[in-house]
């Protein structure tokens, strides 16, 4: 019998920000955008001051895909009103106020596990029925947040989602 784990899932309204971001050309996920722009730049990202949570891995909706560009990006999110400066490659965009399902997966205890994590926490995204608390995932709306994953901290994922309207 395998241990039972637990992943929350939390509706929360993250305030109208701004993002720093690293744009990939190619790539579609996290491993083929290490590949195409180096890990190098979530030190970067770590470094911006001001900084509203951790350096994550997103992915934006398709009305804030630049041309030649693909989904995939490291960013840093900022205040609304931040106007210091941005690293070398780098641009800043603006997301307005959006609801988001902030997924928590639990700790474990070998921190070799990370990819047990992400496949958990895949399978609960997967499976979760937003619509049954009167929401819908909304990947069209605002981007998705990959946080790093680990051992004393488990995964985390935010999916934006919006509230379904009433007929």
């Amino acid at each position: 019998m395998s241990e039972t784990r637990t992943i929350t899932a939390t509706f929360i309204t993250k305030p109208a920000c701004k993002l720093i971001i690293k744009r990939g050309i190619l790539s579609t996920d996290y491993f083929s955008y290490c590949d195409e722009i180096g890990c190098d730049i979530w030190d970067t990202l770590a470094k911006v001051s001001n900084r509203l949570d951790k350096v994550s891995f997103v992915l934006l909706p398709e009305f804030l895909v630049s041309e030649g560009t693909s989904k995939a990006c490291c960013a840093a999110e900022v205040p609304l009103d931040y106007n210091s400066t941005i690293p070398e490659g780098c641009e800043i965009i603006e997301l307005p106020e959006h609801t988001m399902l902030w997924f928590q997966g639990a700790p474990y205890a070998d921190e070799n596990w990370y990819g047990g994590a992400h496949s958990e926490m895949y399978n609960a995204i997967q499976n979760y029925k937003p619509e049954l608390y009167g929401y819908r995932f909304a990947y069209d709306m605002a981007p998705e947040f990959h946080y790093g994953t680990s051992a004393k901290d488990g995964c985390r994922q935010l999916v934006p989602a919006v509230a379904l309207r009433e007929k």
